[in-house]
C-alpha cells in the first residue's frame, strides 16, 4: 500500500519550504521526492532535488543524467553535485557518505535552503542498529538515526524512518516512476549487503526492535539534556577562543556525563560531526586527574588546582588565508567566523592567520587574555608584518572600526543558521 499524503505530512512534522531532497535515483529517494513534491504543490512551496555523483563506478555519470531527466520531466528543479578529487581505497562507503553530506549541506548553505530531506526508511533503521551494535556503539548509537538533526546549520529530516521499503516501492509504482538499483546494496563486501539477507531469513520483528530503539533514544535524550544543562552552567567560553571550567564541578559529574562532557568540548574544537574514540576520551580524563599539561585532539589541556583550561594546540592550527579569496562567511580554525565584509575595511591583500610568537608584543599590549593564549589568536598580516590583533585591541591599520565585528567566536552550542532565510 502506498504512503498517503496525510501520513507523510504527519511523519514530516513541522517543516517550511524551500527544501532540498537528496535524490540518488533509488526507490527510497524517489518515493520521498514524489511525496515532497505533492506537498509542495499543495502548499505552493519550492523543492530542489540534489543528486551526488560519487564517481566510484563507470556508469555513475550516466545514471545521474538519467535521474536528472526523470526529475525534470516532473517539473522539479534538479542539481548535480560531483565528488571530485582522488577517491579513497579503503572505508569507501564511510568516506563517500561523508563527502555526500558535505556536498549536500554546502549547497544548502550557499543557496539559503535551510532544510534537507533524506530518504532513510525502516529497513535502513534496522540495519543501522545491527551495524552499530557490531561496532560496539553506546546508548546514542543504538538509538538509531533521528528523525531530525542539525548538521552544519542545516535542518536534516528523515520522515520515512517508520515506513517499510515495500510501501516506498508501492508509492513510486503508483506514480509510474522508474528508479535505479544501486548494486552496492547487494555487495557482500559491505556490512549492509551481508546483514540484509540474514535479517530477512531470520524474520526478526521490526516492531519489537523499534520499541527497544525508542527506549534507548529516550534515555539518550535525557542524558543529552543533562549534559547540555551541565555544560551551560560549568563551561566558560572565553573571548580568546579557549575554554575553562571548574575542576570541582567536573570531578562531581557522573562518569557517563564526564565522558560526554569531554567529547563535546573536543568536538567543539574540531567541529567534527563524529565523537572521538572512547579510549581517547578515557585517557584524557585520567590525565586531567594527574594535573599535568598535555596535548590531545588538537587541544592543549592545562589542568590547574581549581580550573581546567583547554587551549588550541599551536601545531593544530591551519595556515593563513588571503582575505581577497573570501566569498562567504568562513570558519577559521574551527573557532572564529570571518565575515567577508571585512574586505571593505582592510586591504584585500591582507592575510589572516594565527598570531604565533611575536617578540616585544607584551610591551605594546595590555589585555586580560593570558599571554600564553596570544599565539593562538587570529591576526591580520600584511607584507609579513602583524597589522592587527582584534582580540588584543591591537590595530596598526588606518581604520577605527572594531574588527571583532567581522571576526567573532563560534558559540559553544551550534547556532542553527549562519545565513538569513
Amino acid at each position: 500500500m502506498k504512503i498517503t499524503l496525510p501520513e507523510f505530512e504527519s511523519a514530516l512534522g513541522n517543516m517550511t519550504f524551500p527544501v532540498a531532497v537528496a535524490t540518488s535515483g533509488g526507490v527510497d529517494s524517489f518515493a520521498l521526492l514524489l511525496l515532497v513534491n505533492q506537498l509542495a504543490q499543495k502548499k505552493k512551496g519550492r523543492v530542489v532535488a540534489l543528486t551526488v555523483d560519487h564517481g566510484l563506478r563507470p556508469e555513475s555519470a550516466q545514471e545521474v543524467l538519467q535521474v536528472q531527466e526523470w526529475v525534470q520531466e516532473r517539473g522539479i528543479e534538479h542539481v548535480i553535485l560531483t565528488w571530485e578529487g582522488i577517491k579513497p581505497s579503503s572505508h569507501i562507503q564511510e568516506k563517500a557518505r561523508e563527502a555526500r553530506y558535505h556536498l549536500l549541506t554546502k549547497w544548502c548553505q550557499k543557496n539559503q535552503v535551510s532544510t534537507l530531506l533524506l530518504g532513510h526508511h525502516a529497513q535502513d533503521q534496522e540495519e543501522t542498529f545491527w551495524l552499530r551494535l557490531s561496532s560496539g556503539s553506546g546508548l546514542e548509537g543504538l538509538g538509531g538515526m533521528k528523525n531530525r538533526i542539525e548538521r552544519q546549520g542545516i535542518v536534516v529530516l528523515r520522515p520515512l524512518l517508520r515506513f517499510s521499503k515495500e510501501r516506498l516501492k508501492a508509492t513510486v509504482l503508483c506514480e509510474n516512476q522508474e528508479w535505479i538499483q544501486d548494486p552496492s546494496n547487494q555487495n557482500s563486501t559491505f556490512f549492509r549487503g551481508r546483514i540484509r539477507p540474514v535479517l530477512e531469513a531470520e524474520g526478526l520483528s521490526s516492531s519489537r526492535l523499534f520499541k527497544v530503539m525508542e527506549k534507548l533514544r529516550e534515555d539518550a535524550d535525557f542524558i543529552q539534556e543533562s549534559l547540555h544543562k551541565g555544560i551551560g552552567e560549568m563551561v566558560q567560553l572565553q573571548e580568546g577562543g579557549y575554554v575553562t571550567f571548574e575542576r570541582i564541578s567536573f570531578d562531581a559529574l557522573h562518569p557517563a556525563l564526564k565522558k560526554r562532557f569531554i567529547s563535546f568540548l573536543m568536538k567543539w574544537f574540531s567541529h567534527s560531526d563524529y565523537a572521538p574514540r572512547s579510549t581517547q576520551v578515557q585517557s584524557i580524563i585520567e590525565k586531567l586527574a594527574n594535573k599535568k599539561p598535555f596535548t590531545a585532539g588538537g587541544i592543549y589541556w592545562l589542568p590547574r588546582q581549581s580550573e581546567i583550561f583547554l587551549l588550541r594546540e599551536m601545531s593544530a592550527i591551519k595556515g593563513t588565508l588571503c582575505l581577497k579569496t573570501l566569498q562567504e562567511k568562513t570558519l577559521w580554525d574551527q573557532r572564529f567566523w570571518i565575515d567577508p565584509e571585512i574586505q571593505k575595511i582592510v586591504s584585500r591583500e591582507t592575510n589572516f592567520g594565527p598570531l604565533g610568537f611575536v617578540s616585544g608584543l607584551k610591551k605594546e599590549v595590555e589585555s586580560s587574555i593570558p599571554s600564553r593564549i596570544w599565539p593562538t589568536l587570529p591576526a591580520l598580516w600584511l607584507k609579513g608584518n602583524v597589522v592587527a590583533i582584534p582580540h588584543l585591541c591591537y590595530n596598526k591599520l588606518k581604520c577605527e572600526k572594531d574588527l571583532r565585528e567581522f571576526i567573532y567566536l563560534k558559540p559553544l552550542f551550534h547556532d542553527s543558521l549562519r545565513f538569513t532565510i
